[in-house]
């Protein structure tokens, strides 16, 4: 008996959201034509720009979130503005797809800034919690004592870039990249 009046509750639900759906729609049609004409003249011009969406990974599509990411990357090639990276993942990727690349600058950790990847030392494999869009999730910093002293307190591996790319190239990650 329950499980029938649930279903009639769920029907008449339903059927009462669709006739108030319909009646809106029949409301709209209504409208005459010059009021319309009116309405969409009063409203200001769309603006030439849309509204800046949060930039996208070239490699995976995650959006690179500056203020949420602590594991971005961003990429120079010559004549281009910077591309944004999600991961260190995708900066590996991308790093291998694209040998023009001059520059490629990681967030620090620990100073809460982009430093050159290449010099930085990087927390890998660690128990560190870092917001990051994608594993394998490490955690870069400049100066490699302040990478050491996260990986006494937090485990892991303090990587060169090169062995980063080396390591991050092993993993399932990468071989499935898009």
């Amino acid at each position: 008996m329950a499980r029938h009046f649930l279903k009639l509750q769920t029907r008449r639900s339903f059927l009462h959201s669709l006739l108030g759906l319909t009646g809106l729609a029949v409301v709209g049609c209504q409208q005459s034509e010059p009021q319309a004409k009116r309405l969409a003249s009063s409203q200001p011009p769309p603006s030439a720009a849309p509204p800046k969406s949060p930039s996208g990974c070239p490699i995976c599509g995650m959006p690179v979130l500056p203020e949420e990411s602590e594991n971005r990357f961003e990429a120079t090639i010559p004549n281009q503005p910077p591309v944004p990276l999600c991961s260190a993942l995708c900066a590996v990727v991308y790093a291998d797809r694209h040998p023009e690349m001059t520059r490629l600058d990681v967030f620090d950790y620990q100073r809460r800034t982009l430093v050159p990847a290449t010099t930085a030392f990087h927390l890998y494999e660690s128990k560190l919690e870092v917001r990051a869009a994608m594993p394998p999730i490490t955690a870069s910093f400049a100066v490699r004592a302040d990478a050491e002293a996260a990986r006494k307190r937090h485990g892991g591996q303090v990587l060169t870039w090169e062995e980063l790319k080396k390591a991050i190239r092993q993993t399932n990650f990468y071989k499935t990249s898009p």
